[in-house]
Formats: structure tokens, C-alpha cells, sequence
């Protein structure tokens, strides 16, 4: 193996390492809830239940394929950001109008604010595996049982 080889293989390797750190701040961000409901007068949440048993579900699909596992932890980080789920002791939930009256509202964002932090986190670093995601191609290549994994 030569040096040129083993430096595009360690790259490569720093970019599915990379692909986890969203998945380590949600699980912080889990055992920081936790710690919250065990030590302060702070009650679980349905949003809060959702998003605990979810993490395990990201974390089989890490193991079933990388490229599973992203796909999921960016469906669970839209998920949060739509506030479908939660992993702060307290939700805040932020909705964005503009018009002039009332009336004229038209809504621009609403969800948790962090999760558009961690789902722009995400595809910085995860980008590259949602090329050409809408092909038919995509879907059967990551459903196709690798001959080595």
C-alpha cells in the first residue's frame, strides 16, 4: 500500500467518522434530558419519548448500513426540526410570519431552532450521501446485500 492509498483511505475513513457526530450531539443532547428528569423537577414529554427511542433506531441502522444510518439520523434531525421530537428538558417550539396585519401572516418557519443548527451539521458533513437520492439506482444499491461488509 503505498502512502497516496493509505491517505485517500484514511480519508475516506474521517468522512464515515464524521457522519457520526450529529448522532453523538443527539446523544448527549438524550442523556442531558435524562440527567434533567432524574435531578430537577423536570417531566418527560411525549416529544421527549419519541425522540429517546428513536436514537436506537438510528443506531441499528448505523449498523445495518452506513449510508442507512444517514439517511435516518436526517430523517429523525427533519423530524425534530418539524418538533415531532425533542431532546431539550424544555421544547421550544419558534414559528417565523412575515406580512403586515393578523390577517396577512404567512408562516416561514416553525419548528426547534437547534435542530435546523443540527440538520445543517449534518449535511456538512454529510452531504455526499444524498446525491442523486430521488434515482431509482440510489434505492436499489442501498437495499442490495454487499458481498463484503
Amino acid at each position: 500500500m503505498t502512502g497516496r492509498s493509505f491517505l485517500i483511505m484514511t480519508k475516506a475513513k474521517i468522512k464515515n467518522l464524521l457522519d457520526f457526530v450529529p448522532l453523538i450531539i443527539l446523544t448527549i443532547s438524550a442523556i442531558v434530558l435524562l440527567w434533567a428528569v432524574i435531578t430537577k423537577d423536570v417531566g418527560l414529554l411525549r416529544k421527549h419519548i419519541v425522540g429517546l427511542c428513536v436514537l436506537p433506531i438510528i443506531l441499528l441502522a448505523f449498523v445495518w448500513r452506513h449510508k442507512a444510518g444517514v439517511l435516518v439520523l436526517g430523517l429523525i434531525l427533519l423530524s425534530g426540526l418539524l418538533s415531532l421530537l425533542s431532546y431539550s428538558p424544555s421544547v421550544t417550539t419558534s414559528a417565523l410570519t412575515i406580512g403586515r396585519g393578523a390577517d396577512d401572516q404567512i408562516p416561514v418557519f416553525y419548528g426547534q431552532p437547534l435542530f435546523l443548527l443540527w440538520l445543517l451539521i449534518h449535511f456538512i458533513f454529510s452531504a455526499r450521501h444524498y446525491v442523486a437520492i430521488a434515482t431509482k439506482k440510489y434505492w436499489r444499491d442501498l437495499l442490495k446485500k454487499p458481498l463484503v461488509d
